[in-house]
């Protein structure tokens, strides 16, 4: 997944799909690279490393954004405050950043100078997206307020305790109508994680003459844990892929080991049963021959004493 969203282009359309629901807002040119780790001083040499899944910066959307992608395959019931934590570090490094240009240019005075912060300096926002591909639904905290122990709290102050929202999207649980509404690379990856045993669903979800990119087959091939779609990438060698015709290459090939195995299952059972019956039959014809020398005996004794 990170290997996969480092490029801007995949990038791109997963910010454009989450926050602008696929209308186009955000383009593989208006992504540019940020430095993932958080180097935070928390006294007297003392520091702290931060790194984020990813973070980038995307411009031209009406605002320059800094946004941090977090992956989550397993539930953090924690979020709320790691989230918090990389979003403060984000803006303390911004405040330090422009500190240090301040002392640079001498260019402060009063209380500007005591804080290396101008009344008119502004910070860059910052937007911290979860992406949750966990099976299991998300059932963590959504915010900070569910963290905490309100219960002794009067209602008075409850304005007064700042809160922290979170921005999760669960690929498994969010409705189909929701994630059709990302670009067609990033959606028929999320597709392919929701319906994995379930084919019959994926190509309904699935438009089939749209094509995605070979890359994001190669992706979702590991992520899923299908080889097989590597090697009809291959197959295909093209910078295209009909993943319709991708999902009946799978379907077709798992009726064809589905047979070779029971083929070979069969092939098994009935020597095992014949094996089985063999030695019955072994055993009964043993009985019957040790019954007919019996029985020959008695006759011979019979025939003896009428003789006698």
């Amino acid at each position: 997944m990170l290997w996969y969203y480092q490029e801007h282009i995949n990038f791109a359309e997963l910010i454009d799909g989450w926050l602008f629901h696929g209308k186009g807002r955000v383009q593989a040119e208006q992504v540019i690279e940020q430095d993932r780790r958080l180097l935070i001083r928390r006294g007297k040499k003392v520091y702290q490393d931060r790194f984020r899944d990813l973070y980038k910066s995307v411009e031209g959307v009406g605002m320059h954004l800094l946004i941090g992608i977090e992956h989550q395959s397993h539930i953090h019931y924690a979020m709320p405050v790691r989230g918090m934590e990389y979003d403060s570090s984000s803006y303390v490094l911004q405040v330090e950043k422009i500190h240090r240009k301040h002392e640079e240019a001498d260019d402060l005075k009063a209380d500007e100078r005591l804080c290396g912060f101008a009344k008119t300096d502004r910070l860059l926002p910052v937007i911290t997206l979860i992406l949750y591909c966990g099976s299991k639904p998300w059932d963590a905290a959504m915010s900070l307020h569910e963290l905490l122990n309100m219960e002794h709290v009067p209602e008075e102050l409850h304005p007064y305790i700042a809160d922290y929202p979170l921005h999760i999207l669960d690929i498994c649980h969010t409705p189909d109508a929701r994630l059709q509404e990302f670009p067609p690379d990033i959606r028929t990856m999320f597709f392919f994680l929701k319906y994995k045993e379930e084919p019959e669903k994926l190509i309904q979800c699935l438009p089939k003459d749209k094509l995605i990119r070979s890359s994001t087959c190669n992706a979702i091939a590991d992520c899923i844990g299908e080889r097989r779609l590597k090697r009809f990438v291959k197959k295909e060698e093209g910078e295209k892929i009909n993943m319709c015709k991708a999902i009946d290459m799978l379907i077709m090939d798992g009726e064809k080991r589905g047979i070779a195995i029971g083929e070979k299952r069969g092939e098994k059972r009935g020597i095992a049963i014949g094996e089985k019956n063999k030695k019955a039959i072994e055993r009964r014809a043993k009985k019957a021959e040790a019954r007919v020398r019996e029985l020959e005996q008695i006759i011979k004794e019979l025939q003896e004493a009428k003789i006698k």
